[in-house]
This record gives C-alpha cells, sequence and structure tokens, in this order.
C-alpha cells in the first residue's frame, strides 16, 4: 500500500539541541509498506525505516505526518 508522507530531515552528525525544527529541510515521498492489520496504518519505525532508505547514509526523517 502506498503513503504519502510528509517529514523533515535531520541530516548526519547534527544533535537535538543544534537545530531549529523550521531550519531542517522538508521532504514528501511516497512509500510503500505492507498493508496493516487492523486498519490502524502502518507502524511509526515501519515508515522511519522507509524514508531512511531514501535518504543518505546518516540522515534522520524526523517530524513525520501522513498526507493521505
Amino acid at each position: 500500500m502506498e503513503y504519502r508522507i510528509a517529514y523533515r530531515v535531520l541530516p548526519a552528525g547534527v544533535g537535538p539541541d543544534d537545530y531549529e525544527p523550521a531550519d531542517l529541510e522538508p521532504r514528501e515521498d511516497v512509500v510503500e509498506l505492507p498493508a496493516p492489520e487492523g486498519g490502524y496504518g502502518p507502524a511509526v519505525p515501519d515508515v522511519q525505516a522507509a524514508l531512511r532508505d531514501m535518504l543518505p547514509d546518516g540522515d534522520e526523517p524526523i517530524a513525520i505526518r501522513f498526507l493521505d
């Protein structure tokens, strides 16, 4: 099942006290994940893993929102 996700990218080497959320790159991507059981949508760790696979090594997806 496809999900359209909005998120921000925390670059590799940037710590939690080293940025303002508004300064991080906003992105939107579509990820393909198995259909969830129970109708609640995919688990956030599964979404994070799918997004990490799309980002350069060390970059971290944060502030994840489902758009559809």
